[in-house]
């Protein structure tokens, strides 16, 4: 019997060789961290004591009440609208936090000055609830880890020794604030 010889081509030996198995393994990976306290002051208003009329004789003070934003005045003449001072601090997985401020003593015009006299106030709230605080910094606690919180603070003050002889026209300062949240 004569041999007879196979060509086999090579989709046929696809399907005669058994198939060869495959794996391959995905990682799982979380990183966990904690997260730090955060903390922001905003602007919400400037402190203006409006517009004041210079005494004829004598001296004037200018008053804004850092509880309430009421503004009054002794030995002048006050116009136009005054505001009250306000920052909001906002933090987040905070357990306390400080809230410090540097009054200016002198609101300045060129080489022009008048005395200043801070006040301030504090508040969970932002229109009401006010209490007065005496130092140049307040601590207040939050919630912690996982939490977030609100504080509100006033800025008022005296402008005071007001007479005919200072130099007309505005007089500024900066009142400095800064926070730190732990």
């Amino acid at each position: 019997m004569p041999f007879r010889s196979f060509a086999l081509s090579p989709a046929v030996l696809l399907v005669v060789l058994p198939a060869l198995a495959q794996s391959a393994a995905v990682d799982v990976d979380v990183t966990l961290y904690t997260p730090g306290a955060s903390c922001t002051i905003t602007l919400t208003n400037d402190l203006d004591f409006g517009a004041a009329e210079k005494p004829a004789t004598g001296s004037g003070s200018i008053t804004i009440n850092a509880q309430t934003g009421s503004r009054s005045s002794s030995g002048i003449v006050v116009s136009g609208t005054s505001t009250v001072g306000q920052v909001r601090l906002v933090g987040q997985h905070t357990s306390s936090y400080t809230m410090s401020r540097s009054f200016p003593t002198k609101l300045t015009k060129g080489t022009s000055s008048l005395d200043f006299t801070g006040a301030w106030s504090e508040s969970s709230s932002a229109n009401s609830g006010y209490s007065s605080i005496s130092t140049s910094s307040y601590s207040g606690t939050a919630g912690g880890a996982g939490t977030s919180f609100t504080h509100h603070f006033r800025f008022g003050g005296q402008v005071s020794g007001i007479t005919w002889s200072d130099g007309d026209g505005g007089y500024a300062g900066s009142i400095a604030t800064s926070a730190s949240c732990n």
